[in-house]
């Protein structure tokens, strides 16, 4: 999968102290998900939790304390803990108002612990079925891929330093255009975009559920 830009501003989270839980709010099928998994490689220990999956919602409702909460953790997804930062991704944190209430507890009493949680269709859960911390974390919306997001996924990089200067896209004009083009037609999912990066086939993203 393709470097998202947004994955700069994640970095920037993961500098920032104190670091609050982040809230990742987007539609379905931005890529929420992917983003985490390329952006934990910036971590020695990373946890992926699925709150659809019973085992998973069961542990992190429990009334354990945080402190004894976290080495259960690891040992449910059966991974040693080493030195190093500790990442930990909730998601479809729709799924438990128990939980997203809990978040505010990760952020007081495990600081040095770095936790993102995403949702889909959090603004119907917001307020209604569940009220997140204030105060207590932070959010950052996730979009679907930009014009120069499909540049990079499709190898046409060289093209951005152009964009700096608008005099200079004047001879590639009718080249960027095109790809503008492509752009509009195949829209800005990253699943989509991928595939048609891999396949530059108009007929086969036609068929991506």
């Amino acid at each position: 999968m393709f470097k998202r830009q947004i994955i700069s501003n994640l970095k920037d989270w993961k500098e920032s102290v104190p670091h609050k839980p982040l809230v990742l709010r987007g539609a379905r099928q931005v890529g929420k998900t992917t983003l985490v998994e390329q952006f934990s490689s910036e971590f020695e220990n990373y946890l992926y939790f699925n709150l659809e999956l019973i085992s998973d919602r069961t542990l992190l409702e429990s009334d354990i304390p945080l402190f004894q909460l976290l080495p259960l953790l690891f040992a449910q997804k059966n991974k040693p803990r080493v030195q190093g930062d500790t990442l930990i991704f909730i998601d479809e944190i729709q799924n438990s108002p128990r939980v997203v209430a809990k978040l505010r507890y990760f952020y007081e009493e495990l600081p040095d612990l770095y936790l993102i949680a995403a949702g889909s269709l959090l603004e119907n859960v917001v307020g209604i079925h569940a009220s997140f911390p204030v105060g207590r974390v932070d959010y950052l919306p996730v979009r679907p891929c930009s014009f120069c997001e499909f540049l990079s996924a499709t190898g046409h990089d060289g093209l951005f330093d152009f964009f700096k200067t608008p005099a200079y896209t004047v001879p590639l004009h009718k080249e960027i255009m095109g790809l503008f083009n492509q752009y509009c037609l195949v829209g800005g999912m990253p699943e989509v975009v991928q595939d048609f990066s891999e396949n530059q086939d108009f007929v086969s993203i036609a068929l991506i559920p």
